[in-house]
């Protein structure tokens, strides 16, 4: 007998206070199924309970929620004998169960909302693992002001946070989705707060558009929506700094250079004026065809720190080169700075004291600006951060972490460590690793920086004082459209499952994550026949880690073809923005 099916829901979550509520009512009027019996903040009674529950048994509540693992424990068990028809036919508040019934009485589309779901979302998706999900994101200072209001209106839900509490939780939670997120491989449409209130009408209307294309629904209110409070002022600075040294520990400054006599000057200058004065400097070239030795040279003669080091013949790898000068340097601390990039002239000094405070720290780094060939700004690292997790609160303040828990929660998904510019390293660790193979092209330092903060904690500097160069020389830019760039990706994450840097659910959902990356550039490689039998045995082996792989792949090819006719039109950048509005965790924007 032909049963009908019972659609799939859009999980509606974020923080307390990030803008869900607007959301959900804004759906809800345009035809979506929010729920019978709803509260005042529009979330459906039956799944306040769910979740509340689920939390409870865990060992918390909303507003001091238990550690994931104890959520996902209390989860696995908690009333396993609900199925997703139950649980649409109590949305429904409908007096029949049966399939038919219930198809008859609604039969768009349906959303759950309340900010536990951060939490409990793998419970529901076991229910419904054709699921959708909405995650609205907010600054992190916004919610935390808004929070203390809430919990002084008469009839919120009890809560006892301080502004330090608040700032917690809005990190648990943030922390919580991406997880659940990343674990589950859901389908997600991330939007920010400050797009659905813009100011600005066009970026409104396209951020309520995309919602309700997302679920299916005809376009409602898509202009008008306002703040309800001011927006705060934010930082990027947690506490202030003592002042910075200017002497202490030598460090080792490596310079490995190839071909980037253009840039050096601005290289060497921002390292020479460091206001942190014991550096000892390696200048080292691998035979580059231009003028760079003419430059380095220069240099060495002008300053008593530096001193160079020229290959005789081409090592065929900046990671030779790496090797070739740490088993020079001298120093306790080691700075690997990219012959093409600079940075401010306190970072060195920051660094140094972050260091020398934690004895533990194997890394500190700075956050970074990306700039081309002339030193303009393109971008802020945090539109990668963004494009891969979402929530980039946690590089807004400066942070000290476990190298381990990094590893298996973040660096697992991206190199969260743009370049080697940026960090300061642990002479004595970086020695028990070493540096990369040399038969790696474009992740060797994501491996690396893994392996290295196995050994310590690593401590994170928002303000962006290292600037990575991105141009037509750079590597990345070179090998990001080669099928060997996601070959090296398997490798290393067989290595991080054979280490066990993260657990193999984490891992199998970061090759999940690869593979649409692999579907949304494998029209970009040469259409040679060795490529295309590389990219054949690469689809078999990404197969098995995203469901629906051969639908990412038409779709890859068909918004191919229609970028090439907006190239052809001279409209290329918007076709790229569009196609990361459309698509938000296959194109990036930029």
């Amino acid at each position: 007998m032909f049963l009908p099916k019972i659609k799939q829901p859009v999980f509606i979550l974020g923080m307390h206070r990030s803008g869900t509520t607007m959301v959900t009512r804004a759906l809800g009027a345009a035809g979506v199924h929010v729920g019978t019996i709803l509260d005042h903040n529009s979330e459906a009674l039956y799944g306040i309970d769910i979740n509340d529950r689920i939390l409870e048994t865990a060992g918390g509540n909303w507003w001091s929620p238990p550690g994931l693992d104890s959520v996902l424990d209390a989860a696995s068990n908690f009333q396993s004998e609900l199925t997703g028809l139950d649980i649409y036919g109590t949305h429904l508040k409908h007096p029949s169960g049966r399939r038919l019934s219930l198809a008859l009485a609604h039969s768009g589309p349906w959303a759950v909302k309340d900010p536990r779901l951060c939490f409990t979302l793998p419970w529901w998706l076991a229910r419904f693992p054709k699921a959708k999900v909405i995650w609205v994101l907010r600054d992190e200072e916004e919610i935390v002001q808004s929070l203390l209001r809430r919990q002084r209106v008469e009839g919120e839900a009890f809560s006892d946070l301080t502004e330090e509490t608040a700032r917690e939780l809005v990190r648990a939670y943030n922390e919580a989705a991406t997880t659940n997120i990343k674990n589950s491989g859901v389908e997600v449409r991330m939007v920010q707060y400050k797009d659905l209130v813009s100011t600005d009408v066009d970026t409104q209307r396209k951020s309520w558009f995309s919602l309700y294309q997302f679920c299916k629904v005809r376009p409602g209110k898509m202009e008008g929506f306002a703040r309800r409070s001011p927006k705060s002022a934010t930082t990027t600075s947690s506490k202030p700094l003592a002042a910075l040294p200017t002497n202490g520990p030598l460090v080792s400054v490596i310079v490995p250079n190839y071909n980037h006599a253009a840039f050096l000057d601005q290289r060497l200058e921002s390292i020479s004026s460091q206001t942190y004065t014991n550096i000892e400097v390696l200048l080292m070239d691998d035979c580059s065809p231009d003028d760079s030795r003419t430059v380095l040279e220069k240099w060495a003669a002008k300053d008593s720190r530096m001193t160079t080091l020229f290959n005789e013949e081409n090592s065929g790898s900046p990671f030779a080169q790496w090797a070739k000068g740490a088993s020079w340097a001298k120093g306790k601390y080691l700075w690997i700075a990219e012959s093409d990039d600079y940075c401010d002239t306190d970072m060195l000094a920051l660094h140094v004291q972050s260091m020398e405070a934690n004895e533990n720290a194997v890394i500190a780094y700075s956050h970074s600006h990306l700039v081309d060939e002339n030193g303009q700004f393109l971008r802020d690292f945090k539109d990668d951060y963004a494009f891969i997790f979402g929530d980039t609160a946690k590089w807004a303040k400066d942070f000290t972490n476990e190298g381990k828990t990094e590893v298996a929660k973040h660096m697992v998904f991206s190199n969260t460590i743009p370049n080697a510019s940026g960090i300061l390293m642990r002479k004595e660790a970086f020695d028990k690793v070493g540096a990369p193979a040399t038969h790696w092209r474009l992740n060797g330092d994501w491996l690396f920086y893994a392996k290295l903060l196995q050994y310590g904690d690593l401590v994170f500097h928002a303000r962006p004082r290292n600037k990575f160069r991105f141009h037509s020389q750079t590597q990345r830019s070179r090998a990001i459209s080669s099928y060997s760039a996601f070959d090296e990706l398997l490798e290393m994450y067989t290595i991080f499952e054979k280490e066990g840097f993260a657990p193999l659910e984490t891992i199998n959902a970061a090759r999940g994550q690869v593979a649409m990356w692999w579907a949304a550039n494998v029209f970009s490689m040469d259409r040679s026949a060795e490529v295309w039998r590389n990219n054949r045995r690469l689809y078999n082996a990404f197969k098995k880690y995203k469901k629906g792989l051969g639908r990412y792949l038409l779709r890859s090819g068909a918004i191919k073809l229609l970028g090439q006719f907006f190239i052809y039109l001279g409209l290329k950048k918007p076709a790229k923005k569009l196609a990361a509005r459309l698509f938000p965790k296959s194109f990036f924007a930029h």
